[in-house]
């Protein structure tokens, strides 16, 4: 499923793993817009007012406050994300954790790589390349 819109949003506490998406989108997928977020919290005010703009939202499993089933399931619940993809993206490659989220809405489950091409192929499934 290839995003409609031109924004592509990460949701991770991880500030290395935002670093990398924001590379790699920024080199391989050059007509995205490209915003990350270190918590759901931080990211409501823009999941909100440019719900229109966004693509696709892919969101880290494991975060403090709201982690990534509850925020999952907060957008799921919003109309305006009821058809946008919205990927988990995590260190987590346990079965239990990708068949819960995929019961609760995940378009996808995608186990943070180890390697910079894989994550270009993950990317390629939702995002049209530049190269």
């Amino acid at each position: 499923m290839i995003a409609e819109g031109k924004l592509c949003v990460l949701i991770d506490d991880d500030d290395d793993d935002q670093l990398i998406f924001s590379t790699t989108i920024k080199k391989h997928f050059k007509g995205y817009e490209f915003l990350s977020f270190s918590s759901f919290n931080d990211a409501e005010p823009t999941l909100g007012k440019r719900a229109e703009d966004i693509g696709v939202v892919f969101i880290d499993l494991n975060m403090p406050r709201i982690n990534g089933k509850e925020g999952l399931a907060q957008l799921r619940n919003d109309p305006l994300y009821k058809s946008k993809p919205l990927i988990i993206y995590s260190t987590s490659n346990n079965p239990d954790d990708v068949k819960e989220c995929i019961k609760s809405g995940a378009t996808a489950f995608i186990t943070k790589p180890s390697k910079i091409n894989t994550l270009i192929s993950e990317l390629s499934n939702y995002l049209v390349s530049s190269n």
